[in-house]
């Protein structure tokens, strides 16, 4: 509970008890008056019938008293009137019991009514001869103080709520600044590092905010040197210094990440640019003219392509490559337009006009087909188009058959009963830590099952489950299987990692589905780590960011996969600080080579430091490769060294 509510639950107690003590007095002060009244009254009737009475019992006419006391007593505001002797024997009288009408019997219960008799005594000149006795009938005060009560406690249940209301407001005005600072601490805890705005005037409270702001800039001070660190290595290696483009080298790396299994496109093309004349350009005008025409058509190309263009490289010289994903045909040809568009306004206004002309090839490809082929078509196209004439364009494969022997619909169709009938198996491969090869976790993932019972490969049904719309659904269906595990009293495998797509990480019905699983699992969701690519992570941000703050509302952990390629990585891990990532295996295959990784590395693994991350390498295949892993101070390692994926 938190301290506001314990505040204005304690003091609502309180006003309860002060507001109920206020009550009890005013019903008893009111009870104590009208038991006065009841006295009063009794007491002025016996005075005001001494007289009559006392003539008419003086002659011993007992008829003509018990007339007289009947006028009187017959009106109905007495419970008795009656004469007694000397002796105190009763000579004369009238008696009722007491009524009580319009009156709940609990409340006479709780509250009831003393009513004093009045006497008077009887005289005959100086000689005593009876006493009067008068009793006042309780009804009418009872129904007083009935209506008063009621009447005081609406007043006072009214008072109640309002003191209730302005204690609310008042509490939420005085704890503000409190809750604002554990708002930056929950921040902080997610390594946000952000600065309370409104400094309270409270002293206490004042110098815990400066305090908590000092710390916080501090320590985003440093990130933010550990993020241009990294990112000046990264473009270093894999950025080309005149186009900030991303190089040769950082377009194989990235292309190779793309066309992995598990990056879920169904096709797209790759488009090459090349420029011819630019040698001839560069020897009339200068080379650094020569560099400042490329970087405006870098410019140019970013300004067409936009944010379809998945990888934009300059691979050396004059040749420039773009590569799109999941592009319709109707797509493609308008991006290709914009591009030639957008380099045609550069060149005819600048004096290259006359000395530089493009080619464009465009090739077209499907998930699953190889590095090679893709390349080799895109060189045949760029070429093609460079022997037809200048400022060409020439497409190849758009007509290419799907990569795979069955058509979309077919695909549809097993995926959506693979769904229907739980045709799913589970692999887990171990990530050990590398300083003393214990596990860290198992990441789980899942293979379909045709009706045969045959494993297909991921290669072939992601694309299509992508392009259907099926990744929510599989989402689902991996997390419920992963659940079971962890139910699995002989499951030994300790924390288990699965991986989420962006469709699902966007979709408020999954998320909400996910956050009751995880609220039922209660401490044994810290058992469970949720892995988003890098490229997912960039996809939709807000969404990354709500699926992060559910995971660490019920304790799982959160992981990036295939990291470090991106040109943004460093301020990913930053706008998406997560407990662990993964590096990408073609980064990490280039390490015992090549010096411009390992500072990538290097600065990758101070900025994750920096956040509490631990960082492991994917596809570690032999002791070399773990030796330097080491030596560069990774934490974990995932690949065929340590265990290949095994069916569970």
């Amino acid at each position: 509970m938190t301290l506001r509510r314990q505040l204005f639950f304690g003091l609502s107690i309180v006003f309860l008890l002060i507001c109920g003590s206020l009550l009890l007095v005013t019903v008893n002060a009111t009870r104590d008056y009208l038991e006065q009244q009841l006295a009063s009254h009794a007491q002025d009737t016996a005075t005001a019938l001494t007289r009559v009475l006392g003539e008419a019992m003086a002659k011993d006419d007992r008829v003509l008293a018990e007339t007289q006391i009947a006028a009187v007593f017959d009106r109905g505001y007495f419970q008795q009137i009656a004469i007694l002797s000397t002796g105190g024997a009763r000579l004369v009288g009238r008696e009722l019991p007491a009524r009580i009408e319009g009156v709940p019997a609990w409340f006479t219960t709780l509250f009831p009514l003393k009513t004093p008799a009045g006497e008077a005594f009887l005289t005959a000149g100086w000689r005593q001869i009876g006493k009067i006795i008068v009793v006042s009938q309780p009804t009418i005060a009872y129904q007083h103080l009935w209506q008063n009560t009621v009447g005081m406690f609406w007043w006072i249940f009214g008072i109640y709520l309002l003191t209730l209301l302005a204690t609310r407001i008042l509490l939420r005005v005085i704890l503000e600044p409190l809750l604002n600072i554990e708002r930056t601490a929950l921040a902080i805890g997610q390594k946000r590092f952000e600065r309370i705005g409104d400094i309270p005037k409270a002293r206490e409270l004042q110098r815990v905010v400066v305090a908590m702001n000092d710390l916080s800039q501090r320590v985003a001070a440093i990130l933010d040197e550990e993020t241009a660190r990294a990112e000046r290595y990264r473009k270093e290696a894999y950025e080309d210094e005149v186009t900030h483009l991303d190089n040769r080298r950082s377009f194989y790396l990235r292309l190779s990440q793309v066309l992995q299994a598990d990056y879920g496109y169904a096709g797209g093309v790759l488009i090459m640019l090349h420029l011819d004349g630019l040698d001839q350009y560069n020897t009339e005008y200068s080379y650094p003219r020569g560099d400042s025409l490329l970087a405006v058509i870098a410019h140019a190309a970013r300004e067409a392509l936009g944010e379809r263009a998945a990888i934009m490289a300059r691979m050396g010289g004059s040749t420039f490559a773009f590569l799109c994903l999941d592009l319709d045909k109707v797509e493609c040809e308008a991006l290709n337009k914009a591009l030639q568009e957008k380099v045609n306004a550069v060149l005819v206004h600048s004096e290259a006009f006359h000395h530089v002309f493009y080619s464009i090839g465009v090739a077209y490809f499907h998930s699953g087909e190889a590095h090679s082929q893709i390349l080799g078509r895109a060189d045949l196209a760029m070429e093609t188009a460079r022997q037809s004439g200048q400022n060409m364009v020439r497409v190849l494969g758009d007509d290419l058959p799907v990569a795979t022997s069955m058509g979309s619909y077919s695909w549809r169709m097993i995926i959506q009963s693979a769904l229907e009938e739980e045709r799913w198996v589970l692999l887990a491969q171990p990530v050990v830590n590398l300083a003393d090869r214990s596990p860290m976790h198992h990441e789980v993932v899942a293979r379909l099952l045709d009706a045969q019972g045959n494993l297909i490969p991921a290669a072939h049904f992601l694309p299509m489950a992508q392009r259907h719309q099926f990744m929510v659904r599989i989402d689902r269906a991996l997390v419920t299987l992963t659940l079971g595990l962890l139910a699995n009293a002989e499951s030994d495998m300790g924390r288990l990692a699965v991986n989420v797509s962006a469709q699902g990480v966007a979709d408020d019905d999954f998320l909400g589905w996910l956050s009751n699983q995880l609220r039922q699992l209660g401490p044994q969701a810290h058992r469970l780590a949720f892995e988003m690519t890098e490229f997912a992570c960039t996809r939709d941000k807000e969404a990354t960011q709500r699926f992060i703050s559910l995971l660490r509302e019920h304790g799982a952990q959160f992981g990036i996969d295939h990291f470090g390629l991106d040109p943004q990585s460093p301020n990913a891990l930053r706008q998406f600080p997560p407990d662990y990532l993964k590096l990408d295996g073609g980064l990490v295959r280039e390490l015992p080579h090549n010096e411009d990784s390992r500072m990538v590395l290097k600065a990758i693994v101070h900025l994750a430091r920096s956040l509490d991350a631990t960082v492991i390498a994917q596809h570690v295949e032999d002791e070399e490769l773990v030796a330097t892993l080491k030596e560069n101070q990774v934490d974990g390692a995932q690949g065929y060294y340590f265990g290949k994926p095994e069916r569970i």
